[in-house]
């Protein structure tokens, strides 16, 4: 996918209430800029959600992959989005802990 090609990005990723039925690439990892808001919520996601994920360590407001169909186990890379103080959720999901 292209959408890792858009690193210049440094505020916001809005792709939420869009329908998409798909994984999340693991391209959006790459873009590890974003610091305000990562979007996913309200679609169809499916699959498990890529350890690449853990990449966006400046991420600090507000992270939603809520209410999709994701499944598999909480990846542990996301610890590593340490400078997040606001909003992160991952519920309505099939998610567990590992």
């Amino acid at each position: 996918t292209q959408l890792g090609q858009l690193d210049h990005m440094s505020s916001s990723f809005d792709l939420s209430s869009n329908f998409l039925s798909s994984t999340i690439p693991t391209q959006l990892g790459q873009l590890d800029q974003i610091s305000v808001r990562f979007l996913l919520e309200n679609n169809k996601l499916t699959g498990s959600i890529p350890t690449e994920i853990g990449n966006l360590e400046n991420m600090a407001y507000v992270y939603k992959v809520s209410k999709n169909a994701l499944s598999s186990t909480i990846p542990t890379e996301l610890g590593k989005v340490t400078k997040m103080y606001s909003i992160f959720s991952l519920s309505s999901n099939a998610l567990s802990s590992s």
